[in-house]
């Protein structure tokens, strides 16, 4: 009797420390697991949504009134950042298909005198520049 209490009582104790250390590690994959799907997520939709934005940025002259963004696509634009050699613009303007607008009239704020600036504009969640 002596004999069979001791292989249980063994066996026990090996299962509860396979479930002590299994346990905490398939929860950390787990969350591993999540982690990387959300990422993985959330690149696919930053994709798709760079893919179905078309719009172009053209200057005819140097100034805000003469910089043009034009949507030729079939989706809206939303424009929420405007950043002009290193200045900051918030903006929340929709750029709709097959619209044409100038600098000047999405923001007053910008400057008109655009002479050698880089122009990088965030829309729909991508950042774009000319």
């Amino acid at each position: 009797m002596r004999k069979g209490v001791s292989e249980i009582l063994g066996s026990l104790i090996v299962l509860v420390i396979v479930l002590a250390i299994g346990v905490p590690l398939v929860l950390y994959a787990n969350s591993l697991n999540s982690a990387n799907s959300n990422a993985i997520g959330g690149s696919f939709q930053k994709a798709t949504s760079a893919l179905s934005t078309q719009f172009t940025i053209f200057q005819l002259n140097n100034t805000a009134k003469e910089t043009f963004l034009y949507n030729y696509g079939q989706t809206p634009i939303q424009i929420s950042q405007i950043i002009i050699n290193n200045v900051s613009y918030s903006i929340q303007f929709t750029l709709k298909p097959n619209q044409l607008v100038s600098l000047a009239d999405i923001s007053s704020q910008i400057p008109n005198n655009l002479t050698r600036v880089t122009i990088l504009i965030q829309a729909n969640g991508n950042y774009y520049t000319i």
